[in-house]
């Protein structure tokens, strides 16, 4: 998701055996300027995957059995978390206004279609109102 327009820019669509870190980096489009994530995609692979193609990697750290995290990433935690929480907007308006609790078809492929549509006609509401903004403010 874009965070400056609230535009789904990318989706992947797993069945419900995958972790959601797994696709994570095939959600990276490489013309970011940062990246935000929660503590499930925090590892040092996919840091240095990010700084190496030019992204900030501004994800959240996760403390290990017997390895606590450093006051200073406890702080980073708490400064990431309300930018990085921006990307549970969609998620919210796909389950309430939308009706998108469960998936409805069978198979992995009808409802991927039915997935990118849906996220389709959230770019266009979004697209609608950022247009009408962009009109006042001329």
């Amino acid at each position: 998701m874009d965070q400056d327009t609230d535009l789904i820019r990318k989706t992947a669509f797993t069945s419900a055996d995958v972790h959601d870190s797994v696709p994570a980096d095939s959600l990276i489009s490489g013309d970011e300027e940062a990246a935000y994530g929660d503590k499930a995609y925090d590892s040092r692979e996919r840091r240095e995957r990010l700084q190496g193609a030019g992204i900030e990697p501004r994800l959240m750290y996760k403390a290990a059995r017997n390895r606590p995290l450093k006051s200073w990433q406890e702080w980073f935690n708490k400064a990431v978390s309300p930018i990085r929480s921006g990307v549970e907007r969609p998620f919210g308006r796909m389950k309430g206004p939308y009706g998108y609790v469960r998936v409805r078809f069978r198979g992995l492929a009808r409802n991927h279609c039915d997935f990118n549509l849906m996220a389709l006609a959230m770019n266009l509401r979004r697209g609608l109102v950022l247009y009408k903004q962009r009109a006042q403010c001329a």
